[in-house]
């Protein structure tokens, strides 16, 4: 009785066995599948990582300007053709043009409107301002350079004649007025008549 119940049991645990083996081969390769395990990103930070190296930027970076060559500074001109300063002998132009013009008498007889250089750059004569009224119907009459003596000291140019002297001189002319003058001459003279034309009606009478 005893050995029955013996072997009863050992049947049953064998058939607990057969059973427990048949569920694991049901399932996928005899192993339980397991869920893949996700790990969550971390949000990106807006604080760079000191340690980790910068990321590359897509942006190209524009080369530097090349240095620009130095400027070779000019030399001057020669000493012996330098004028450094004005010597008390000489005087500008700018001082000359408007002095004003004395007689050998003293008398005020104009002003010295301009300054005539010849080719070779020196000074040839004066043209002066003579009569009128703040320059208004004033006469112009030139003068050879050696008819005046330049005070620069005294701010005054003196000759020896009188103002009726310089009012009796002819006009003084640039070489502007003179051409207007040729060219208004020209214009003014009607041009030649043709050889042999006739005036008149223009009929021609015949002789027999």
């Amino acid at each position: 009785m005893m050995k029955r119940l013996l072997m009863t049991t050992a049947a049953a645990s064998l058939l607990a066995l057969g059973a427990s083996a048949y569920a694991q081969d049901n399932t996928t390769g005899g192993q339980t599948q397991q869920p893949p395990v996700v790990t969550p990103t971390p949000p990106a930070s807006n604080s760079a990582d000191p340690s980790q190296p910068p990321a590359a930027s897509d942006t190209t970076t524009t080369p530097a300007p090349a240095p620009a060559a130095e400027a070779v500074p000019a030399n001057p001109p020669p000493s012996d053709a330098v004028i450094s300063a004005q010597s008390d002998g000489e005087v500008r132009a700018d001082q000359l043009i408007g002095m004003t013009v004395y007689n050998a008498e003293g008398e005020k007889v104009g002003t010295v409107h301009d300054i005539l250089l010849g080719k070779d750059g020196k000074a040839t004569g004066v043209v002066l301002s003579v009569g009128g009224v703040l320059g208004v119907g004033a006469k112009s009459v030139g003068l050879t350079w050696k008819e005046i003596d330049v005070k620069p000291d005294q701010q005054q140019v003196q000759i020896s004649y009188t103002k009726d002297q310089l009012e009796a001189a002819p006009d003084f002319k640039t070489t502007e007025q003179i051409n207007s003058e040729m060219n208004a001459q020209q214009q003014a003279v009607p041009p030649a008549a043709p050889a042999g034309s006739s005036g008149g009606t223009g009929t021609s009478t015949s002789q027999p």
